[in-house]
């Protein structure tokens, strides 16, 4: 006789367990129920908050449809984040929530949104020219629906050859002749199973894919990309530049200084107008050549660092330097965000990297404060998850004033354009279901048996060539070297030169 289990059940410390059976009859718990719906509700004031915030003087009583996107688009990558320790908790108390289904519901929405919604929200936004006779919203649909078409087929055609599963297992032998007293139900053997009442052996079963786990799959390849470039920059830049806020707090000048440097801006904004002018004559903004794509980024980084000298200056003089207690809170947040970065970093290398962990680390965390209170390990796991996505933003933003491959899109208070937020908000969705993706397997102790568990532990973590990614850990080396390595540079370089001429050859 035999039987299986798979593998990554039975390695490790408690490293992964199979998905438990849902009994058909469970009740659904209410209090998760209602605790689900004020989540949803909540994170949709956030983020309904994070948009009024952040919004352009110029938008605000206007662009009311890319505004909703925004809206939406902010609450699922809130919600998809969220629905983890929702996860866990349905698990533990067997809440009777289909959380699979929510899982598969949200993915789809966020794919819906990162291919179609807010690409053609992007598209029309942009293609707004006076001096255009084209239609804004054909303009806008024809490359929405070119991308869309693109996408979907190369995922159909994935799908349609790639779309199994290979799960490792390993095969259990038993003699029952020469231990008659065990139990066919017994499922003790993955730990008393001695050479001479049965053999292990090592093998694979397929499991065919759903078309909607596929989807979950793609938009969570794709999403890793995103993350593992950005968010290894923002563990490393997050924290450095709150500390270099404090560090290079505007220090308070007198009526000559001030006058000094505004002259000195105004001789800038003056160049800057100038260039500005001659990259509309000739379009060079529109022609996307690679040459006038980099001059064109090197340009927004100028404008970028005037602004930002200009507040400076502004609050050097008019506030007497600012209120100090701002940036002695900017200095405590850098402290918190710099161990936060360092405990994702130690967490990945001593659990993630070796096996078999070495220690279990964030997961006894998380466990421990579960069993203190339920709220407390969602909160925490909250705050971890969350800033992961802000490392993403920050590190777009420093790749971008560094590195000119693509236009910046930073997020200033009360003076973001709707285009740089629709940019971030397609960011922070690709990013937040990788991000799901990097904590399930980060905290595979905390999230066992869950629903997600068996989504992506088991089903999207062994698929046909996405596997050689996800089982060697590729995105995780390359996100941990990155991160140290950005420590190490922006250290040694923590100022982004700042750039006076605009010419491709001019590095």
């Amino acid at each position: 006789d035999w039987c299986w289990a798979p593998k990554s059940a039975l390695q490790g410390a408690g490293r992964r367990s199979p998905a438990r059976a849902r009994s058909p009859s469970t009740m659904v718990n209410v209090m998760l129920l209602v605790g689900m719906l004020v989540m949803m509700f909540m994170t949709l004031a956030g983020a309904l908050y994070v948009l009024v915030y952040y919004q352009h003087e110029e938008d605000r009583n206007t662009a009311w449809a890319p505004k909703i996107v925004v809206l939406v688009g902010l609450a699922l990558a809130a919600w998809v984040v969220l629905t983890l320790p929702l996860d866990v908790a349905n698990t533990k108390v067997d809440g009777g929530l289909r959380i699979d289904v929510v899982w598969q519901l949200i993915y789809v929405c966020i794919a819906v949104w990162c291919i179609a919604v807010i690409p053609f929200a992007i598209f029309y936004y942009e293609s707004e020219d006076p001096d255009s006779n084209n239609s804004q919203l054909w303009s806008a649909a024809k490359w929405t629906l070119l991308s869309t078409f693109v996408s979907l087929f190369v995922t159909f055609i994935m799908w349609a050859f790639l779309g199994n599963a290979e799960v490792p297992v390993s095969r259990f032998s038993i003699d029952y002749a020469s231990e008659p007293l065990l139990s066919t139900n017994d499922m003790s053997y993955s730990r008393t199973c001695s050479s001479s009442v049965c053999s292990a052996t090592a093998g694979t079963i397929t499991i065919g894919i759903t078309p909607t786990v596929y989807i979950m799959a793609m938009i969570s390849f794709l999403g890793w990309w995103f993350f593992v470039i950005f968010g290894g920059i923002g563990l490393a830049a997050m924290p450095l530049d709150l500390i270099n806020e404090y560090v290079n707090r505007p220090q308070r000048i007198d009526l000559e200084e001030f006058a000094k440097q505004k002259m000195l801006l105004n001789e800038r904004a003056a160049k800057l107008l100038e260039i500005g002018r001659t990259f509309k004559a000739e379009g060079r903004q529109h022609n996307r050549t690679r040459k006038n794509r980099r001059a064109y980024n090197k340009f927004k980084q100028a404008v970028y660092f005037l602004d930002k000298d200009w507040e400076k200056v502004k609050v050097a003089y008019k506030q007497r330097g600012g209120n100090p207690l701002l940036f002695l809170f900017y200095l405590v947040l850098g402290v918190i965000a710099l161990v936060i970065s360092w405990l994702w970093i130690i967490h990945v290398i001593v659990y993630v990297f070796v096996d078999p962990p070495a220690s279990p680390f964030l997961n006894s965390y998380f466990v421990s404060l579960d069993r203190v209170f339920p709220l407390f390990g969602t909160i925490t796991y909250g705050i971890f998850s969350i800033y992961l996505l802000l490392c993403v933003l920050k590190g777009n933003i420093k790749f971008g004033l560094r590195i000119f491959l693509f236009q910046i899109h930073p997020m200033r208070i009360g003076a973001t354009m709707m285009n740089s937020l629709l940019f971030n908000t397609e960011l922070i969705l690709l990013c937040s279901v990788a991000v799901v993706h990097f904590c399930q397997d980060s905290f595979d102790q905390y999230t066992r048996l869950t629903d997600i568990d068996m989504l992506l532990g088991v089903q999207v973590q062994n698929l046909q060539v996405l596997h050689y990614f996800f089982r060697n850990k590729v995105f995780l080396y390359v996100m941990t070297i990155l991160a140290m390595l950005s420590f190490a540079w922006f250290i040694i370089f923590p100022k982004e030169k700042k750039q006076e001429t605009f010419d491709d050859d001019d590095d």
